[in-house]
Parts: structure tokens; C-alpha cells; sequence
């Protein structure tokens, strides 16, 4: 029963702090691009923007979750 609500807070965990870090990120950058002149918008493609935010969440909801999962998991786990 330890393992299972363990196993159950771990994951919880971790998907509520990668919906955390995302959404802020996500602001975060939007925030910033809200701020930059126009004239740059003139000059850089939409796609080349439109790009930089999805690698920047792509990195925040794929790569990043894989150690912390790791960390987390032996944590509970000497805690259970």
C-alpha cells in the first residue's frame, strides 16, 4: 500500500509541477515578446518566433521531466 500511494504522490507531483513550470514559461516568453518593437516583427518571420516558443515548451514538458521523475520516484520511495 506504501509503494501504490507513494508511486500515486510522485506522479501527482510531477505533473503538477511540469503544468507549473510550463504555464509560467509560457507567460513568461509571451510577456517578453509583447514588450519587443515592432519593427522587429518587420524583420524576423513569425515562424522563426513561433518556433523559439514551441522548442522552449517542448524542452519544459519532455526533457526536463525525465530526471526529475527519477529524483522524485527514489524520493517517495525512501520515504515509503
Amino acid at each position: 500500500f506504501g509503494q501504490v500511494t507513494s508511486y500515486f504522490f510522485c506522479s501527482l507531483t510531477l505533473a503538477l509541477g511540469c503544468i507549473f513550470c510550463s504555464k509560467l514559461l509560457h507567460e513568461t516568453l509571451l510577456s517578453y515578446v509583447f514588450r519587443w518593437p515592432m519593427e522587429l516583427f518587420d524583420t524576423t518571420p513569425l515562424g522563426r518566433v513561433v518556433n523559439r516558443f514551441s522548442k522552449d515548451v517542448d524542452t519544459i514538458d519532455n526533457v526536463l521531466p525525465m530526471p526529475w521523475r527519477m529524483v522524485i520516484s527514489q524520493a517517495f520511495a525512501v520515504l515509503a
